[in-house]
């Protein structure tokens, strides 16, 4: 059985569909969130393998989802197999959103509590 994450993250139902965050990660979807919500700008850097793209498209899609105002997302990658991957993890990303308003699989879709804060 896989359980997976929604989570509150400062006033915002975030939809992650991993069953584990790490500190890093919630860091990083913070600060993403801070700059989102200052209207600023954000540049964020962590190692390969630490899970940027979900935890970007879990942050960009959960905010778009709760302010539909705030426009598109532009997503740019520099060749056309990063886009692919990219779009395999939008989907995941996005069914899993659906699954959690759907009240479909209320065991998966259950909101657990805030990941632990640093």
């Amino acid at each position: 059985r896989t359980f997976t994450m929604r989570f509150d993250l400062d006033g915002l139902d975030v939809f992650f569909p991993f069953p584990r965050l790490y500190r890093e990660q919630y860091l990083y979807m913070k600060s993403l969130k801070q700059a989102l919500d200052s209207n600023g700008h954000c540049l964020l850097e962590m190692p390969t393998g630490t899970g940027k793209t979900a935890c970007l498209l879990s942050l960009i899609t959960s905010y778009q989802y709760a302010h539909p105002e705030r426009g598109k997302l532009i997503y740019c990658t520099r060749t056309v197999p990063e886009m692919d991957s990219v779009m395999e993890e939008l989907v995941t990303v996005l069914d899993f959103r659906a699954r959690c308003l759907s009240g479909n699989n209320p065991e998966e879709a259950q909101a657990q509590q805030s990941p632990q804060q640093p």
